[in-house]
């Protein structure tokens, strides 16, 4: 199957294919300027075609946030080439951590700022994410950084409810929680749905 990808270099938009060997799926693509390129799509051929079956490209958006300039992958938020609304919302409530992870994607409190949307404008979005056509959005990760460092994240939590969003997740590195019962107790009063953790390793 053709497609298209990034040069992990220059990040220049090239061509690409998707093919299966010794049980894997791969993609392949060769940048004119920094050669050939191979990384493994899915690790198992059998659950890619699995999932393949569900593949389905929607209507589109009736209301895009953002418009199109140079196409994707670089005009950033939901533009007219969306073919469908969002499905999972993910809103970082700030970057700070109580971690210091080197396999950090976020690169959480390296930054050397603080970065920490208030109440109001985490509203705001979710807000811009009901609005969404033809269909809303109904789920929302928050994340961050480490959204427990926050102390109003059961007001976050509660809020997002009161919108109807049907899920509410944390994606956290479960600290907090591992230290208070209470803590844990509250974000479920609050609305709290799914706690979502990572596991990066078998050794410290």
């Amino acid at each position: 199957m053709q497609t298209k990808s990034l040069c992990p270099e220059c990040k220049r938009v090239i061509d690409a294919t998707v093919y299966e060997e010794n049980g894997q799926v791969l993609l392949k693509k060769t940048c004119p300027e920094h050669g050939t390129f191979s990384d493994v799509y899915w690790s198992d051929s059998a659950l890619y075609k699995k999932f393949a079956q569900f593949q389905h490209d929607g209507t589109g958006v009736a209301n895009p946030m953002t418009g199109r300039d140079k196409g994707c992958p670089y005009d950033c938020g939901l533009c007219p080439e969306h073919k469908t609304t969002t499905v999972l919302s993910l809103i970082d409530v700030t970057n700070r951590c109580n971690q210091r992870c080197p396999v950090c994607f976020a690169n959480a409190s390296a930054t050397g700022y603080v970065y920490e949307p208030t109440v109001e404008q985490i509203r705001e979005m979710l807000e811009m994410l009901i609005r969404e056509q033809p269909v809303r959005n109904w789920a929302i990760q928050f994340s961050g950084g480490e959204p427990t460092v926050r102390d109003d994240l059961p007001e976050l939590i509660r809020m997002a409810r009161n919108l109807n969003f049907i899920q509410v997740m944390i994606a956290t590195n479960g600290l907090r929680l591992a230290h208070s019962v209470e803590y844990c107790r509250e974000l479920r009063e609050a609305g709290l749905h799914t706690v979502y953790l990572q596991f990066d390793g078998m050794t410290p």
